[in-house]
Order: C-alpha cells, then structure tokens, then sequence
C-alpha cells in the first residue's frame, strides 16, 4: 500500500493519458448525468461532482445503490465506474439504465460490467486491473472528466488542472509525509473527526474511508456551514478523547472563513484542534493535495498500530454472505 499511494501522481498522468487516447461524441442531447459506483469506484463521482458545480451545465447525481432516480431517461447519461466490473450494485443499476435506454458509458478494468456494455456496443474504457479499489481512485475520477471532455459537456482546462495538480504532488511528496506523521502521533488513542468548507466534503469522506480500511478504524466528518446548525451543539461538553483536524483553504468563501475561525475557537476550549492550511492554486489542486495527505494518514496509522493495510476480511464476508 505503501507504494501504491506514493505513486499516486504518476497513476494520475497515467490516467490522463489513457483520458487522451479514445475519440467519442455523443450521439443525443444530455439533459442531466447520473455516476454509479461504490466505494473506492464511486468516491471520484462525488470529487467530480463538486468540482463541476460551478461550471457544469447539466444537473449531476452519484447512485451509490442498486436504483437509478425516476427521472433517468433516454436523455440522461450513465457513466457506470466499477473498478472491478464486478459490483453487484453498480451492475444492477446499469441494467436499469438499459431498460430505459438512456446513454450508458463505463469506466472498468473487466469483469461482468465491460462484458454487459461491449454487448451493447457502448464505450468502455478499460484502465488497468489489479488493484484495491482504494488505491485506483485516479482512473475513475480522471476519466470521468475523461467522458465529459469527449462528450463537450466540460471544457477540457480541467484536465489541464489535473496535470499541474500531478506535479503539485510530486513536489510536496516528502512535506507531505511529514504532516501525515505528525497528525498520525497526534490522533493515537483519540477519535479524529474532520471538519472543512462544504467544498471539500468529498475529500473529507474520502480520508475517512482510507482510515476504515487501510486502519480499521472510525472517522468522521462535518462541513461548514452545515455544522454550525447542529454539530457544534455537541461540542458543549469537553471531549479530550477527540482529535479535530481542520483542512483549511486560503479560497474559503468570507463568511465560511469567519464560520471555520469561530468554530475552532468554540472547539479548541473543549478539545484538541489541529489546523491544516492546503496547498495549491484552486480547488483541484487542494483537493488532490488534501486527498493526497489523508491517504498517508490512514497508512501511518495502521503501520503505527501493526495493522494489515491490504485485509479486509469483513468485506469479503460480507460479499460471499450475499452471493450465498
């Protein structure tokens, strides 16, 4: 695992040129998109989501289960992400798609998923296998983007975007490490939440989803403004057993500015508080920055506590309890 998240910036060059080497068009109008995927195949649909709020002109929405929206029709396109090609949920939810005829496309290394989209004759682009799905995050989330390009749906800056964010990563690479150790030494024995503009909520989801697997351990998350209506409340009482780490942008929006400088201060009288500024010129970039960094967090975790990054017995229980 160690290597695989080090070589997160290449695996995203590498992405980038596979996004580069297919031609496709779209063959009807696209009145809204729909991306199906689970887990480590479906976290790229919602860091893609958010990315293209500003600028996306169609609406966009994540399935993370069997059934599509009502309003999927033939004018809708399903971008279907299954690393494996194998997720029962995502396979089911494409079959939906075909039943009413709406415009499916796939992003997978194999399995069920690319059989069923070649007998429709429907583009399939094929990344790499072999990999835990955790550590593939950059085919999904690039060609994602990949289609929309294809489509004319995005202008293609955004995939200019993710190649700076490639050598943002290779520079800060060792900086990076140092801070994952540091926020590692400060969360042992404690319960981490973390907490950050609502933009960078996927990310957050994303750290906490590293922490479950590769350190078999809870985390949890809250974003601003949204917490302020709520959450904070539960901070009325100290809670010394708590670590919060707050991912902190020099693009917050003024008025989340002064909501993140409050709520830390309300916090940090009742519990520990570990600020964390990103780095990078756009959201991209500190999104990829942030994603980076949780990534090693949840390594030097497990290593710290002698854990099998790679186990995930559970799950594999799980899915054989299912296909029984």
């Amino acid at each position: 695992m160690k290597e695989l998240i080090q070589n997160f910036p290449h695996q995203l060059k590498e992405s980038l040129h596979i996004a580069d080497s297919y031609q496709w068009k779209l063959d009807r109008t696209i009145s809204n998109i729909v991306i199906c995927g689970l887990g480590g195949s479906g976290i790229g649909g919602e860091i893609v989501t958010e990315w293209l709020k500003p600028i996306a002109k169609s609406s966009i929405y994540v399935c993370h289960g069997y059934h599509l929206p009502a309003y999927v029709t033939k004018n809708t396109l399903v971008i279907a992400c299954s690393y494996s090609g194998n997720t029962e949920e995502t396979l089911n939810a494409v079959e939906e798609a075909f039943e009413k005829n709406a415009l499916v496309v796939g992003i997978t290394s194999g399995g069920t998923l690319e059989t069923s989209l070649k007998a429709k004759q429907c583009l399939t682009v094929k990344v790499p296998g072999g990999l835990p799905p955790r550590a593939a995050l950059a085919y999904p989330l690039v060609q994602i983007l990949g289609i929309l390009v294809h489509g004319g749906l995005i202008d293609d800056s955004i995939l200019e975007q993710i190649k700076a964010s490639v050598s943002l990563l290779n520079n800060e690479q060792g900086a990076i490490q140092v801070i994952a150790k540091e926020l590692m030494q400060k969360s042992l024995q404690k319960q981490l939440l973390f907490y950050a503009e609502d933009v960078f909520k996927p990310c957050l989801l994303r750290g906490c989803q590293q922490i479950n697997e590769n350190s078999k351990a809870l985390a949890f998350y809250n974003v601003i403004p949204e917490m302020n209506h709520n959450e904070i409340v539960g901070w009325a009482n100290e809670k010394e057993d708590h670590l919060v780490c707050m991912l902190r942008s020099n693009l917050e929006d003024p008025r989340n500015q002064k909501r993140l400088d409050t709520t830390k201060e309300i916090i940090s009288k009742k519990s520990n508080v570990y600020s964390l500024l990103l780095k990078g010129n756009n959201l991209i970039e500190q999104s990829f920055y942030a994603i980076h960094l949780l990534d090693w967090l949840s390594f030097y975790l497990a290593e710290e506590k002698n854990i099998d990054v790679m186990e995930v017995h559970v799950i594999d229980y799980l899915k054989s309890t299912l296909a029984n």
